[in-house]
């Protein structure tokens, strides 16, 4: 998908978060291998918590243990939570992709400049005028600013919990407070909504959702399906997959979970990540995580990246 997006004229990203780092390097081969066009990787600023007690959040989580035990499921045990950003971090530097972007974190002076050593530009993610300043003051070379509309993790880092504000108004808040370029996300879905944001002050513009229902997309069909059939309403912010506020489609769990306490991110994310592989297997979408913004009722089937890429073109152009 990321090699298709790229040779289509777009920068292609993959994220790289969950990966270990013989995987980064692996997928970063690949790509080189299939594109000779600018990508991005991504990955988490966080702490993998090693050291968490889960067993001291057993009655806080016995909402969680309940709802496996009446789906047929073991009670999970994870031996680990996510692997180790600086192992992930030495496999980036290894691998040299053209571009490195970064969430729930972020960067210090130095391991921007060992990423600039090694000619890779650094883009930073904000949600706050204070994340985005933060950014800049460790020399990163453009900034992502993720408006409440995006489907996916919030990108906060100062305060996760802040479920941010709209697009328009963060770079409105944010235009003038920094000067590097800024790349706007959140519930972009058409070349109309580029042309739109780049009025409003962004210098490029990110779209995720639309992408999810291309032909090359890795997303299973359960989840396919619900996007073709949501609409914007039909997301929500929750912590109830990860730990971390993220944005997707209502389903089964996030309404059971919707009042309940989480373990911290990454632990909750390794908690439910057994729930979430037994909903794919059997095709339900009740509990997967399906990631959307709240552009989604734009969504449509795509026969390819290309494709999709070329109607964006069109329907900027056409709003010229």
């Amino acid at each position: 998908m990321v090699i298709a997006a790229s040779n289509s004229g777009i920068v292609g990203g993959i994220g790289c978060g969950m990966m270990q780092p013989a995987a980064i390097s692996s997928a970063v081969e690949e790509i080189k291998a299939g594109t000779t066009s600018p990508f991005n990787v991504n990955l988490f600023v966080v702490d993998d918590l090693q050291g968490y007690d889960v067993d001291g959040d057993n009655d806080k989580l016995s909402w969680l243990y309940d709802y496996y035990s009446a789906r047929g499921l073991d009670r999970p045990h994870p031996k680990s939570f996510a692997p180790k950003f600086d192992d992930q971090f030495e496999a980036l530097l290894a691998a040299q992709p053209p571009i490195a972007s970064f969430v729930f974190g972020c960067l210090d002076r130095d391991q921007v400049k060992a990423l600039h050593d090694r000619d890779i530009a650094v883009v930073g993610a904000a949600t706050t005028v204070e994340e985005a300043v933060k950014w800049e003051s460790v020399n990163a070379d453009a900034i992502v600013l993720q408006g409440i509309e995006a489907g996916g993790h919030r990108c906060s880092f100062i305060n996760a919990d802040d479920p941010g504000m709209p697009l328009k108004h963060l770079l409105e808040a944010v235009k003038g407070q920094v000067e590097l370029p800024l790349i706007a996300a959140g519930g972009l879905m058409s070349g109309g909504d580029v042309r739109e944001v780049l009025s409003y002050g962004a210098d490029y513009a990110q779209l995720g959702t639309s992408f999810l229902t291309t032909k090359e997309s890795p997303i299973p069909p359960p989840y396919r399906d619900s996007l073709l059939a949501a609409q914007g309403k039909d997301t929500t912010l929750t912590k109830a997959f990860s730990g971390r506020l993220a944005r997707g489609i209502v389903n089964r769990f996030t309404t059971h979970a919707q009042d309940a306490y989480t373990a911290p991110y990454p632990v909750q994310n390794a908690l439910t990540q057994p729930l979430r592989s037994s909903a794919s297997a059997n095709h339900r979408s009740d509990e997967l995580s399906m990631w959307a913004g709240t552009g989604v009722g734009a969504v449509y089937d795509s026969p390819s990246t290309a494709e999709f890429v070329d109607r964006l073109q069109a329907e900027y152009s056409s709003c010229a």
